[in-house]
């Protein structure tokens, strides 16, 4: 009896440190949980000021100008819960001053970043992509080329209108116009998007990629990323996340800031509504879950419509069953999604939750 119970008892410590050690990727979340009023990077204009863990390394003489924390939080269909505040990055041309940062230690090659992201206007937008966060090569009071890495900015549409604009991106500093890269569609101001930015070094010099709402949170990381390795300079290695504000930068909410060496640690999917709770009351069911080739749906007798949706509402697979039905997904990439089965007859809807991975 003894011997099983100890058996027992390493059993839970494996799964504890496992489960433990599953979240150690994530390098830093940042989701402004600070008491307002409040800024960050202080309020002087000296370089190397730190409030609330952001430190300013580039601001105009005379200015104390601040970048402020706003109440509410920005959200995004899918990504784990919002917590906290945000941050807004005032964009005004005649008080460009506060570029800031919050430091981080890590030894990897590659790293990701993301952020929720609401551009509020385009008045000082142009038509080439001005950067405002990046990956920087050093923290604290001085962060300048070439420690500019992963460079995500915004840009005026090909058609300038107040109110669409691209974000874009660039692996580091140095080169010449254009050096930028931007998402290939037009965006819509007021709209709160998810950017997920990765920067990979090596001995060529580094690539940079970027995906705005991304077809799948969790899991590994999606085809789509647009890239760019047109910066000429070497980024030395990562030790800051920052934040610029300048004459050409958006005025824009920027909110749940993560730093991470896998894609599922800068989008982990939300938690909200996996309770299983509920599934005494519901006639269908979904299995295997997670999945990986493929699931089925089981459901009363009837003819049945299954719809499958990404974590941001896309429809990426539909199907027709009767009573059950095997559902190939092995050409979807891996992350949360949402199947509704609907009875065709009746037009009851039963979404689930499915994992791929």
């Amino acid at each position: 009896m003894k011997k099983s119970l100890l058996f027992k008892k390493m059993i839970i410590v494996v799964l504890l440190v496992g489960l433990s050690s599953a979240g150690w990727a994530q390098i830093l979340y940042e989701g402004f949980n600070y008491a307002t009023p409040a800024f960050i990077g202080g309020n002087t204009d000296v370089a190397g000021v730190t409030s609330n863990n952001w430190a300013t390394h580039s601001v105009t003489a005379g200015q104390t100008t601040t970048i402020n924390i706003e109440d509410g939080s920005l959200t995004y269909a899918g990504l784990a819960s919002s917590t906290g505040n945000k941050v807004l990055l005032f964009s005004n041309k005649n008080a460009t001053s506060r570029d800031v940062n919050r430091a981080f230690t890590s030894t990897a090659t590659s790293l990701y970043y993301s952020a929720l992201i609401n551009v509020i206007d385009t008045v000082q937008l142009k038509t080439f992509g001005d950067y405002f966060m990046h990956f920087g090569g050093v923290s604290g009071s001085v962060v300048g080329s070439p420690n500019l890495g992963a460079r995500l900015g915004a840009k005026l549409t090909a058609t300038p209108t107040a109110t669409t604009f691209r974000f874009t991106i660039q692996n580091n500093s140095g080169g010449t116009a254009p050096t930028f890269t931007d998402n290939g569609t037009d965006l819509s101001v007021g709209t709160t998007y998810l950017v997920v930015v990765k920067l990979e070094l090596n001995s060529g010099g580094s690539i940079a990629t970027m995906w705005v709402n991304p077809a799948s949170l969790g899991g590994t990381e999606p085809a789509g990323g647009i890239t760019n390795n047109l910066g000429t300079n070497t980024f030395p290695s990562f030790a800051s996340i920052c934040l610029r504000n300048g004459s050409s930068t958006p005025k824009a909410f920027i909110d749940e800031i993560r730093v991470g060496t896998t894609w599922a640690d800068v989008t982990p999917i939300s938690s909200v509504g996996l309770s299983t709770k509920d599934k005494s009351n519901r006639q269908s069911s979904i299995y295997p879950n997670p999945a990986s080739t493929y699931f089925n749906v089981k459901a009363p007798e009837g003819k049945y419509f299954v719809t499958v949706s990404n974590a941001i509402g896309s429809v990426v697979k539909t199907s027709d069953v009767n009573t059950t039905g095997k559902i190939e997904v092995s050409d979807l990439n891996p992350g949360l999604y949402f199947v509704t089965v609907e009875n065709v007859k009746t037009n009851k809807k039963e979404i689930h939750k499915l994992f791929i991975n």
